[in-house]
């Protein structure tokens, strides 16, 4: 096999949390499962809690502002811009969803990691509060609006990171239309 990276380090972190959690990220089984020596994690990282920084920040990168940025890509009108983000939000393989349900819940009893949900959070917000507003709904109503987004798309993640089905396009629809009625 050729030489690991650090980023293959952290992908293997990331799978293995989103299927069993914080604590089940440990060097010696990422080794094991990537068929290589613990030397090899100790070339790249630290420790331990390095993995798991570069873990953290990867998901902020990828889920976050990747996201952003692609969105923005996309057509000028805002309201196509929501649709976009609705196709690459609510239509994320599952993965990604037991992966935010692992953070999350690793955000509930460490404080450095729920300052960083927090502050996903808070950029996912004020996208689609942004977004919304463009759209013409009032900051205030757009806020709003955008926080009942949010909360039906942690809600689906957390559906579909047990295995329920995703939204269909026709209730993404519905969603999508709500959301911008009055526009």
């Amino acid at each position: 096999m050729a030489r690991l990276t650090p980023d293959d380090w952290i992908r293997a972190a990331a799978r293995q949390m989103a299927t069993g959690g914080v604590d089940s990220v440990r060097v010696e089984r990422l080794a094991k499962g990537l068929k290589v020596s613990k030397g090899s994690f100790y070339w790249h990282f630290g420790d331990r809690a390095t993995l798991l920084a570069e873990v953290l920040k990867a998901w902020e990168e990828e889920s976050t502002l990747a996201v952003i940025a692609d969105v923005e890509r996309q057509d000028e009108d805002p309201k196509l811009k929501l649709w976009a983000l609705f196709e690459e939000a609510f239509g994320a393989p599952t993965e990604h969803d037991a992966l935010e349900s692992a953070i999350r819940t690793w955000a509930s009893r460490d404080e450095l990691v729920e300052k960083v949900v927090r502050r996903v959070d808070r950029r996912r917000l004020r996208f689609v509060t942004d977004l919304l507003s463009a759209a013409g709904l009032p900051q205030a109503e757009a806020h709003r609006r955008a926080e009942i987004l949010y909360c039906a798309l942690i809600g689906e993640s957390v559906r579909r990171s047990y295995g329920q089905a995703k939204l269909s396009r026709r209730s993404l629809r519905s969603l999508h239309s709500m959301l911008l009625m009055g526009t």
